[in-house]
């Protein structure tokens, strides 16, 4: 569980989306290549189509062995090969298409490292009827890293630029070692599923479990969030004036509030039912969204950056629960990567969609803010049909069956 944490907290402060260096990228692309709010978001599009790819990634690391051993070589191999390639983009950064190459490159490592950790988390967390607390680590470790990234964020972009992708390269050698040094994994036996190699009747019998597609539903639909991507970077910037330090800040709080709701969920999750938890943390993420009708000064947006962060941490920790428990443990890493790839798509759809709305609205941050409350509510219609045997249970309760 601890290699888990470790694993995510490092993959979130390398992300290029919302990691150290995320500012960064964001601004070398803005007024470097002088990309518009769309061109940005389709930029971000182009680049996460690794991450569509991770049901093939988890069939992978579930049924063929590297060096061996079922997660550990995947886990140092590509680690390594991230921390190469943001080493890389510190010396190519100069035209569009160098960034772009790279880009998606290290997304391709940072997808097959989260796929492997994945396929762990499912399996420890269903192994010890913890899927709600492990769940928590790992939304805890990423508002962590949120949390550094907000700090020091705007300062990298304001300060280093494209030299802040050498921290990231670092970050990623030293997870890499640590996977190396720490993991002890057997190096024989039968793949988990019982089946060698690499084949469509996994798919196929994946397709059959009706509660994971049930999940993987209800968390593309709160992942969908028009609003909050780029048209809010650049209401930020160009409508409010924030420097990138004010932005990194906004994170750090954003980030900072997600994380004592992890800390907390880490208890309730064991005293309510998942059920309630998830009415709860959807209808609070949907009001929160309306919040931001008062986002017009550094004080103000502090608050509702809090706000909003908290409201989230509580509508996300018990999807992520929901999650594990739908995911197949035989096809741990596939099934949770399915999940996620469909989540990925989902937000870059929602982002693509919202930038180009909100250029054809003039700019206008405001009608953004309803469509992404909208959006969020939504989800609440989705609630009463996921399978009962599913959410009934409280954290370390005795699973129910779950009819396929």
């Amino acid at each position: 569980m601890l290699l888990v944490g470790t694993g995510y907290l490092f993959l979130t402060l390398c992300d290029y989306r919302e990691g150290l260096a995320n500012l960064a990228l964001r601004y070398l692309l803005k007024d470097d290549l002088r990309l518009t709010a769309t061109q940005l978001a389709g930029f971000f599009a182009i680049t996460k189509l690794a991450w569509y790819c991770k049901p093939f990634a988890g069939l992978l690391v579930d049924n063929v062995r590297l060096f061996g051993t079922r997660r550990k070589g995947y886990l140092v191999a590509f680690s390594a090969l991230a921390g190469g390639l943001w080493l890389a983009l510190t010396f190519a950064h100069g035209t569009y298409t160098s960034m772009l190459g790279l880009v998606l490159a290290i997304n391709v490592a940072l997808m097959m490292v989260h796929t492997t950790l994945g396929g762990m988390l499912v399996e420890v967390g269903q192994t010890l009827r913890a899927t709600g607390r492990i769940s928590a680590v790992r939304s805890g470790v990423e508002s962590f890293g949120w949390l550094l990234a907000g700090l020091v964020g705007g300062w990298i972009a304001a300060r280093l630029l494209h030299r802040g992708f050498l921290i990231n390269a670092a970050l990623m050698f030293v997870l890499a070692a640590l996977f190396a040094k720490l993991l002890m994994e057997n190096r024989s036996g039968a793949p988990e599923t019982g089946k060698s190699g690499v084949t469509l009747a996994h798919f196929k019998e994946l397709f059959q479990h009706r509660t994971l597609w049930i999940a993987a539903g209800f968390w593309m639909l709160i992942k969908f969030s028009p609003g909050f991507g780029t048209p809010l970077f650049y209401f930020q910037t160009e409508t409010l004036g924030f420097t990138p330090q004010k932005i990194g800040y906004l994170g750090f709080v954003s980030a900072a509030a997600g994380l004592l709701g992890s800390v907390g969920y880490m208890q309730i999750c064991r005293r309510i039912a998942l059920n309630k938890l998830l009415w709860l943390g959807v209808s609070l993420h949907a009001a929160s969204s309306l919040a931001y009708f008062a986002y017009r000064s550094m004080g103000a947006a502090f608050a509702i950056e809090a706000t909003y962060g908290l409201c989230t941490a509580l509508a996300f920790m018990p999807i992520f629960d929901l999650l594990a428990r739908a995911t197949p443990k035989q096809f741990a890493a596939l099934g949770y990567a399915l999940i996620f790839s469909l989540g990925s798509l989902s937000v870059s759809g929602s982002d693509l969609i919202g930038s180009w709305i909100y250029e054809r609205l003039g700019h206008s941050f405001a009608g953004m803010i309803l469509l992404n409350s909208g959006t969020s509510a939504a989800v609440l219609l989705v609630i009463p049909f996921l399978p009962r045997a599913l959410v009934v249970n409280r954290d370390g309760d005795k699973p129910a069956a779950v009819a396929e």
